[in-house]
């Protein structure tokens, strides 16, 4: 069988970014270059002359990194940033991060070695690290995350000001009484919560009943809102971060309240994204993430012809209520 770059890097005990670096001739420590040649001999690895080829092609190969396919924005943000390749003879690749850094780390390791002509990425956490990829000249686009202190360019939605619509919403159909299930501590969910939590405080204030923390994953939802209702917290809504864990909110509702399950609004973001939600009685808080990967495909192109990563957008969510009880 033959060698591949990725059996040199686990023999070497190596990255596969520092096997491609020392491959192709440039500064890497003496000890880890030995180390390379030494295992390259070992296994016999040829590298591929087509490989080398598209490596040098690095305009044509772009990277994008998002934390979970399952979720309908982030193929919807991977629609945008293909349309702008498309037309360039430009291919994606997509890695699924699962929010695991480790995870995260490996693809970006392998946008380094090879080196595509761009990474766009919803970082995983905010120690998400970024700067060895920008070392390399690879243009950088977050998406839907920003990254503390970071100088890239960043598309996102302004979350806060989506946190407000659904607060804002909830005082005006006359509901006060509200359990909020939130996202892990990214920035995203907290500028959600923090968005909502300043509309509420507006006179007569919302009252939140219970804030659970979730995945971003049906099975979060629904286990979030188990503990509400075993709480014997009283509500009348639901305001939700994540159109995910929205689905399992509402099928908890199902499943332990059904006699209330179409008289509790749940408001969240993204929901008009999910059929599952059909007949539910929603308040859906709408980004646009097709415009989000567009976005970013061109700050990508801006940056190969030379503009500096200095751009930040935040796009202005809309919401759009279902036809329900509680609702006009």
């Amino acid at each position: 069988m033959t060698a591949t770059i990725y059996d040199v890097a686990r023999h070497a005990g190596v990255s596969v970014a520092t096997v491609s670096r020392v491959l192709n001739g440039l500064k890497v420590r003496e000890d880890l270059v030995e180390r390379v040649r030494e295992t390259v001999l070992r296994l016999n690895y040829t590298p591929s002359r087509t490989a080398q080829r598209m490596r040098k092609s690095t305009s044509h190969l772009w990277a994008l990194i998002v934390p979970d396919f399952e979720n309908a924005f982030f193929t919807r943000v991977a629609r945008g940033v293909e349309e702008i390749c498309q037309p360039r003879d430009t291919c994606v690749f997509i890695g699924s991060s699962d929010d695991d850094p480790e995870k995260e780390r490996r693809y970006l390791e392998v946008a380094l070695a090879e080196r595509v002509g761009g990474v766009v990425i919803t970082p995983s956490s905010d120690t998400t690290d970024l700067t060895r990829i920008v070392s390399a000249g690879i243009p950088v686009v977050v998406v839907d995350r920003a990254v503390p202190n970071g100088a890239y360019d960043t598309i996102l939605t302004d979350n806060m000001a989506g946190g407000r619509l659904g607060a804002e919403h909830l005082l005006g159909q006359n509901l006060r009484t509200v359990a909020c299930v939130v996202g892990p501590e990214n920035p995203t969910s907290q500028a959600r919560l923090e968005g909502f939590l300043s509309a509420a405080k507006a006179s007569p204030a919302i009252d939140i009943v219970r804030i659970e923390r979730g995945n971003n994953r049906l099975d979060g939802g629904y286990r979030a809102m188990q503990r509400i209702i075993q709480s014997e917290a009283r509500f009348d809504a639901v305001f939700v971060t994540n159109n995910l864990m929205a689905v399992g909110i509402i099928k908890a509702l199902g499943d332990m309240l059904p006699e209330r399950r179409n008289d509790i609004p749940v408001v969240g973001f993204d929901l008009d994204e999910i059929p599952l939600l059909s007949g539910a009685c929603i308040a859906s808080i709408n980004q646009d993430p097709h415009e989000i990967g567009r976005i970013a495909g061109e700050r990508i192109l801006l940056q190969q012809a030379g503009t500096p990563p200095v751009c930040s957008i935040a796009l202005r969510p809309t919401l759009v209520a279902t036809a329900g009880l509680g609702y006009p």
